[in-house]
Parts: structure tokens; C-alpha cells; sequence
């Protein structure tokens, strides 16, 4: 269970640390879903109705909400191993206990259990993946959004078989917990990285000539994340049913607008992924992205055709879910590099706060017209991008670029 520098030499040799935290994001997706996509067994199991479930669901916010913190400033201090098997750990327990569990309550402590291992992946993976690869780190990052979207997108598949089959439900739970235990042994064999960048890499990326400010920078950043986290949101949970409002859409045409959705994010973290490994710096991407989801939202608002639905679902899906949060953690965490877990869990706390707030306020406006959420999506937009430029503008005054490494447009801030 060593722990090597990420030399120039040694980028293969962590490759299967970031496969085990690749499949481990694969099955987080799953497990955010899990419960939902059970709900009529769970319900008939634990002799509760919808209501009941919800209840049980909220446990895995209430995991992660209260764990997030203290998570980061653990995998700083005892490294990014130790708090991917702790999350791997708690997966187990929920997925393994869930089938099992004789009440309720048990099963909303595992729903904790689950919420916290959430935390405690995001807090070693995030770190850890920026640390294999430190020349690729956002491409590295921007991946996970992949893999938790392959998770939701077959795990129902699963449970759909489980069900047309007439085989016991607890399947769905078992078989993750199965992979978890595997992914437990590579986690355990494989090298990860120091915490530390080794000089020779150093050297070739950009050079910090001025202190950033939590205040600022930090600040900035996390408004970023709860801005970006709030757009794609109010599009997923609204998008279908300001279509048949307002863009004269079926039902059933208008359900097709989240698959639009769907396929923008994806198409945009497999495009993104190869421009940031050496063509596009993580902060052009954000700017470039903030701007989409403004005018995007923006014509949606004043022009909602069957056409403009479907395209604004693309574009937003494409520039706000595709991975923005996560290029949101990259530019945080080359912002202050010896706090890199600490920060990602400010980052994603904050990200749960909003998970919070804004069904409150989408579900105010939506009893006045469901327009304004529209347009509420609009103005968050709009903050997306201001605080993007800040960043920007500040990653610029804050680092000089490496004349080895200019990318797209940064040959005037070469010193």
C-alpha cells in the first residue's frame, strides 16, 4: 500500500488507483437512485407508502451533509486511501443491510450510511485522481460525471430485468455490494500517489506568484458550484413540464427533452475530456460553458417551441451538467493544492445546501407560473458566468503559465 510521487514516469503506475475510483463513481450512481427505483418492494416490505420512502431517501442527504466536512479535513491528514475504503466500506453496509433490514429505522441509518460514503468517496477521489495525474487533472475529474451517469443510466435497466423476471429484489442491492468487495481488493493492492506533486511535474504546471484568498478565490468558487449545481437541476426536474406549458408538447414528447438533456452532458464530458488534457485550461472551459447555459436558458424563456425545448434541454444538459461542477473542483483545488480534500468538501456541501433550497423555490414560483422558474434558471445562469470570469480573471493574476504548456488563447499571459 505504498504512496509514490506522480513523477513523469509514473502516471501508469496509478492507473489502477483511478480504475478503482472510477468503478467506485460507477456504483455511487447507482447508489443515489437505488432506493427511488426500489420503491414499491421497499414500501411493501417496510409497510409504508411513498411518503415513507421519500423519508428514507432523505437519510442520504442527512449523511452527506453532516459527514462532508469533517471527511475532508480526514483524507488531508491520513490520505486519500484510508477515506475511499472507508466510503467503499459504508457502501457495503448499505447495500449488503438494505434487503435485511427489519424496520424502517434501520433502513434510514443505512440511507445516513450511504449519504456519508458519498462523502467520504468524493473527498479521497476527487483528491486522489487530481493527484494521479496532475498534468490531466481536470479531464481526470470530469470523467466521474461519465460514470455516474452509466450508473443511473443502467442501473434501472437492472432493476426493470429483476422485475420482468420475477426475481427478488434484494438483487439489485447484492450484486453492488459484490463489486464493492472486489473493488475493496484492487483498492487495497494498487499504488496511489503523494499528496504532494513531485518537482519534476511541477515545474511544467502553471506557477502560483501570489497567494489566493479563501475569501475570494474560495468564495468565488463555491458560488460557482452552488450557481452551475442550481441550472442543471431546475432543467432536470422542470425541463418536461415547461415544455407541455409553454412549448405546446405532449406529455410523452415532452419526457423525450430530459434524454436531450441527458445526451448534452455526456457529449460534452467526452469532448471536454480531451480538450483539457492539453488544448483548453479548466477556466476557458467554465467561462465557455456558463455562456452557453445564459443564452440557452435565455431563448428558452422567450421562445419556447417544441424545437427550442429540446435544443435548450441539449445545451444545458451540454454546458451546465456536463461536468462544470467537477471543472469547478479542478480550478478550486489548483487554487489551494494543500487543501485540496478540505476545499472539495466546502465545494460539495454547499452543492447539498442547494440541493435543499431550490425545490423550495422552484416549487414556490412553479404555484405562480412555471415560467419563472424558467427564468430564475436564467439568473442563475447568469451568476455561473460572472463568478466564471472572476475566476478567470484571477487565475490569470494568480499564475504565470509555463511557455511549455500554453493552451488555447494564453499565449498573452505567458511571463
Amino acid at each position: 500500500m505504498s504512496q509514490s510521487p506522480a513523477g513523469p514516469s509514473k502516471g501508469t503506475s496509478f492507473m489502477l488507483a483511478a480504475i478503482g475510483i472510477y468503478l467506485s463513481y460507477f456504483l455511487h450512481g447507482a447508489s443515489v437512485i437505488a432506493l427511488a427505483q426500489n420503491m414499491t418492494s421497499l414500501a411493501e416490505k417496510f409497510a409504508t407508502d411513498s411518503a415513507g420512502i421519500a423519508y428514507l431517501i432523505s437519510g442520504i442527504g442527512l449523511g452527506r451533509l453532516v459527514t462532508i466536512l469533517f471527511f475532508g479535513a480526514l483524507s488531508d491528514k491520513f490520505g486519500r486511501r484510508a477515506m475511499i475504503l472507508l466510503g467503499i466500506i459504508l457502501y457495503m453496509i448499505f447495500f449488503f443491510g438494505i434487503p435485511y433490514s427489519p424496520n424502517l429505522m434501520v433502513a434510514f441509518c443505512l440511507a445516513f450510511a450511504v449519504g456519508a460514503a458519498n462523502s467520504a468517496i468524493d473527498t479521497g477521489g476527487y483528491p486522489a485522481l487530481i493527484e494521479c495525474f496532475p498534468k490531466a487533472s481536470s479531464s481526470a475529474v470530469i470523467l466521474l460525471k461519465a460514470m455516474v451517469s452509466f450508473g443511473q443510466m443502467l442501473y434501472p435497466m437492472a432493476v426493470s430485468f429483476l422485475m420482468v423476471s420475477s426475481l427478488w429484489y434484494g438483487y439489485a442491492f447484492i450484486v453492488p455490494g459484490i463489486i464493492f468487495v472486489l473493488i475493496t481488493l484492487l483498492v487495497l493492492k494498487c499504488r496511489f500517489p503523494s499528496q504532494a506533486v513531485d518537482a519534476a511535474v511541477l515545474k511544467d504546471l502553471p506557477q502560483m506568484r501570489q497567494q489566493p484568498s479563501y475569501w475570494g478565490e474560495g468564495l468565488m468558487a463555491v458560488i460557482f458550484g452552488v450557481a452551475a449545481f442550481s441550472t442543471f437541476y431546475v432543467i432536470a426536474v422542470w425541463m418536461p413540464r415547461y415544455a407541455m406549458a409553454f412549448g405546446g408538447m405532449s406529455e410523452s414528447e415532452s419526457l423525450t427533452t430530459i434524454s436531450y438533456y441527458s445526451i448534452g452532458s455526456l457529449v460534452c464530458v467526452f469532448a471536454f475530456a480531451y480538450l483539457l488534457k492539453s488544448k483548453v485550461r479548466p477556466v476557458w472551459a467554465m467561462v465557455l460553458n456558463s455562456l452557453i447555459a445564459c443564452l440557452a436558458s435565455l431563448v428558452l424563456f422567450l421562445y419556447p417551441t417544441p424545437l427550442i425545448c429540446k435544443a435548450g434541454a441539449f445545451l444545458i444538459g451540454f454546458s451546465a451538467a456536463g461536468g462544470i461542477l467537477q471543472l469547478g473542483v479542478a480550478v478550486m483545488a489548483e487554487f489551494f493544492p494543500k487543501s485540496k480534500a478540505k476545499v472539495t468538501s466546502v465545494y460539495m456541501m454547499m452543492g447539498g445546501l442547494a440541493n435543499f433550497v431550490i425545490p423550495l423555490a422552484t416549487g414556490y414560483l412553479s404555484q405562480i407560473s412555471i415560467k419563472y422558474i424558467i427564468l430564475l434558471d436564467f439568473g442563475l445562469a447568469v451568476l455561473t458566468l460572472l463568478t466564471s470570469l472572476y475566476l478567470f480573471r484571477r487565475y490569470y493574476a494568480i499564475f504565470s503559465i509555463p511557455a511549455q504548456d500554453v493552451r488555447f488563447g494564453e499565449a498573452r499571459f505567458i511571463k
